[in-house]
């Protein structure tokens, strides 16, 4: 009797795709380990990363003249962003985090986040070293390092086997108790303990009246009303310098708004398209980023300091180019989104590209807006 030959096995597939997974990882950190070295120990390239990278990130510190993106930096950056985001995909995959037109809307305060906190380093809020981080490109991966440890905490709370009432009343006095650390990075006297405690109970009881406990049981609502806490809390250091040119918020978000409503209208009129949550959202973020530099060059004086941008306005002669070549930049996205047919399997991914996106127009646009309109 002879013997069955045993059915083909695959040879250790999920192996490889671990391997596969950790060799890329390797790879990219020898990568960034030899470039390092090559930044110290190389004296041409020594000269071409400070000249390039450093120097334009310390003159921005000071704000001096010199502190403009050029083609170098400007491509790294577009990479090391290109980076970042498959990282962050994998993380929040790897958690189980949906990232759906909920979780996109959740992060919007974070976005605005990152603005504000650039203007508090304009206003010489931070002193060096920490003044170095909030400058762009730096200030990105900070508001990413706190985006995931939030959302792992809010993660960890969810699973966490702690009573309610013993994870609240710790939330509570981390959140109080980061005053002091606040406090030890911008320093000045701007607002009382007590007022900053009763900001942080009031929230924590009209989040248990309306919400319960959800937010200790959903990670991405946790994340957004901690963001939107910090939020206020940033912006209460920057209210307490005068404003300049107050006018500058409202003619930005009426313009901005109104073109963002004609799309809305013209595309639902003319082409039967009716434009989702998300991607009007993308398209309000770029206007107003477009209007805020439009309204900043031509009205109160300020220069335009990013490659294509500058070529832009350079060779139209106005920065009104930048509201139609933020519209033809959306829909250009947009439209190749929409064509794309595996989009439907990859919509994890699709909706994190638009928040990478919406973060490129609004989180500028935010700066911008409010440097004017405090002057700095």
């Amino acid at each position: 009797m002879e013997d069955k030959p045993e059915a083909a096995v695959p040879r250790h597939e999920g192996f490889q795709i671990t391997k596969i997974s950790e060799n890329k990882y390797i790879f990219g950190a020898t990568i960034a380990i030899v470039l390092l070295l090559a930044i110290l120990f190389v004296p041409q390239i020594n000269d071409f990363w400070n000249t390039y990278f450093v120097d334009p990130i310390m003159a921005d510190s000071k704000g001096e003249a010199g502190a403009k993106y050029n083609i170098y930096n400007t491509i790294v950056y577009g990479l090391i962003f290109f980076l970042l985001f498959l990282l962050v995909n994998e993380i929040l995959e790897s958690w189980s985090i949906e990232i759906d037109e909920r979780f996109v809307i959740f992060a919007v305060p974070l976005v605005v986040l990152g603005g504000v906190s650039r203007v508090l380093e304009d206003a010489d809020v931070f002193e060096p070293p920490i003044q170095y981080l909030f400058i762009s490109p730096l200030i990105y991966g900070i508001i990413t390092l706190y985006a995931l440890a939030v959302i792992g905490l809010g993660k960890w709370l969810s699973e966490s086997g702690l009573p309610s009432l013993t994870k609240g009343q710790g939330l509570v006095a981390l959140a109080i108790g980061g005053y002091g650390l606040w406090w030890y990075f911008v320093p000045g006297d701007w607002i009382q303990l007590s007022s900053w405690s009763l900001i942080v109970l009031a929230t924590c009881a009209l989040t248990a009246e309306y919400y319960r406990g959800q937010p200790l049981r959903d990670p991405v609502m946790f994340f957004g009303i901690v963001t939107a806490l910090l939020l206020v809390l940033t912006f209460l250091t920057l209210a307490q310098a005068p404003m300049k040119n107050p006018e500058m918020l409202g003619n930005t978000l009426l313009l901005s708004s109104l073109l963002t409503f004609a799309v809305w209208f013209f595309s639902g009129v003319l082409f039967d398209v009716r434009l989702n949550t998300l991607y009007l959202i993308l398209y309000f973020s770029h206007f107003f980023d477009g209007t805020a530099t439009f309204l900043g060059i031509e009205e109160y004086g300020y220069t335009e300091k990013h490659v294509l941008p500058t070529g832009f306005i350079n060779y139209f002669g106005t920065a009104a180019i930048m509201l139609p070549l933020k519209f033809l930049v959306v829909t250009g996205v947009i439209l190749a989104i929409e064509s794309e047919e595996s989009k439907e399997q990859q919509q994890q991914m699709v909706n994190l590209l638009l928040l990478f996106l919406l973060t490129l127009g609004l989180a500028p646009g935010t700066r911008d807006v409010l440097r004017i309109m405090f002057g700095t």
